[in-house]
């Protein structure tokens, strides 16, 4: 079997040669196309518990980053947190019954922590459903989320309310939640 050395020209190469060119160009389109399952992880919901809406509340305790992709703070959780959702305002993007019952229905976090680090849609985003600034350190917040699969301390809302009138800010893109779980008993 020849060698050929770096310097050959593809033509001179032959028909392997633009096979192995042809499949190189495959991956890297067929890579470049889909993001990889970290950034799936991180950036959608399928790295979340999306089979059970927890409620938080609690005060903004960190500047956090505010920008893209994702916006990231953190709040110190109540200690005495009501065991559900209190009577909150829905935003409109989430008014279905099947999302909103769910939503009120959420049961209080009860996990290991005392801060939660929050993780939120970048500015764009909030900022077309109600947040056009970021949360200041000692601000009210209040969330119905989904606690991460592998991080138990990463908190990802599909609402949150924030400062003392209670603004609703709609997180999930379209008008329904990721998953519509059983309701909690």
């Amino acid at each position: 079997m020849k060698h050929h050395s770096s310097n050959t020209p593809w033509r001179a190469r032959g028909f392997a040669g633009w096979a192995v060119a042809g499949m190189a160009v495959a991956v890297v389109l067929a890579t470049s196309l889909y993001p990889s399952p970290p950034a799936l992880a991180h950036h959608g919901w399928p790295g979340f518990e999306t089979g059970r809406l927890i409620y938080v509340a609690g005060s903004v305790s960190s500047e956090g980053v505010w920008g893209n992709p994702h916006s990231q703070f953190d709040v110190t959780v109540d200690d005495d947190l009501p065991a559900r959702t209190p009577d909150l305002p829905i935003p409109e993007q989430l008014q279905d019954p099947e999302d909103s019952t769910r939503v009120k229905a959420a049961l209080a976090y009860d996990g290991p922590h005392e801060d939660l680090e929050i993780i939120i849609a970048p500015p764009a985003w909030s900022g077309r459903w109600g947040l056009d600034r970021a949360l200041r350190v000692g601000e009210r917040f209040q969330a119905v989320g989904y606690i991460n699969r592998t991080d138990d301390g990463l908190f990802r809302p599909v609402v949150f309310w924030y400062g003392d009138d209670l603004v609703p800010v709609n997180q999930v893109l379209g008008n329904t939640l990721p998953e519509r779980a059983p309701l909690s008993r």
